[in-house]
């Protein structure tokens, strides 16, 4: 009740709870895991009240609690209790993506076809991205498959070429250094030295700490506009050929 303000006058909410997590560690002997899923942050909103939610669940009921939060979800002070442990999920390589048993079928048309290459390329190895391709192609005769996968590809780009359209100024001159420097990937600190940090929401760049800070693309079809320059629909279905003959 004290976490969610909820007040119900007939029902002792805390006294079930209790029972709940009585019950539950005696069949499974260990106390239950909470999971918090934390939103993006939008521009201008104040962060969640996530640290004192986290310290009540665990302090008051014993309970263990992953918090599932985008970049700039969380508030600084939950990082930085000495009790956590942060875990970042990274994206797959290629091999392990190549490698899920759920995914041989489609790797295998993929290839029949040449359209592995192209397919890895813009979608990157997040294994979701490659269910939608799975999804894509589950009923499509196998004629079709090659202009049905090239035209979802290209769409991709093109929501890719939008994020960067409509970004912030700050997060166009981040785009702007990494097409000079030739890089997709910049540390934090580089950034700071040019005046420039990652704004949120932000759909072209996000942070990731490997020993430093870095920012990089947010997803592989981003960091393929960048590197490219692509700047049009038709250089979308361009770089799209290149990749199926590469």
């Amino acid at each position: 009740m004290g976490i969610t303000g909820i007040n119900i006058t007939f029902l002792n909410l805390s006294s079930n709870t209790q029972r709940v997590m009585f019950f539950y560690n005696i069949m499974f002997k260990r106390s239950p895991i909470v999971v918090i899923r934390v939103p993006e942050r939008q521009a201008g909103q104040q962060y969640a009240q996530v640290t004192s939610a986290v310290r009540s669940l665990a302090d008051d009921y014993g309970l263990r609690v992953v918090v599932d939060g985008s970049p700039n979800s969380l508030p600084p002070e939950l990082l930085t209790t000495n009790r956590e442990a942060v875990l970042s999920v990274e994206p797959m390589s290629r091999e392990m993506i190549e490698s899920i048993p759920e995914f041989q079928g489609l790797i295998e048309r993929l290839r029949k076809y040449k359209l592995d290459n192209a397919v890895w390329q813009v979608m990157g190895g997040c294994p979701a991205k490659y269910m939608d391709v799975q999804r894509l192609i589950a009923n499509c005769p196998d004629d079709a498959i090659v202009d049905r996968v090239k035209s979802y590809l290209i769409t991709v780009l093109a929501k890719a070429g939008q994020f960067i359209r409509k970004s912030s100024p700050n997060t166009k001159m981040i785009v702007k250094l990494f097409r000079e420097k030739n890089v997709l990937q910049v540390s934090a600190s580089e950034l700071e030295k040019h005046g420039l940090i990652v704004d949120y929401p932000n759909k072209v760049f996000r942070e990731v700490t490997r020993g430093d800070i870095y920012v990089e693309p947010a997803t592989s079809a981003v960091g393929l506009i960048i590197r490219e320059s692509i700047d049009s629909p038709q250089n979308n279905a361009d770089l799209i050929k290149r990749l199926l003959v590469s």
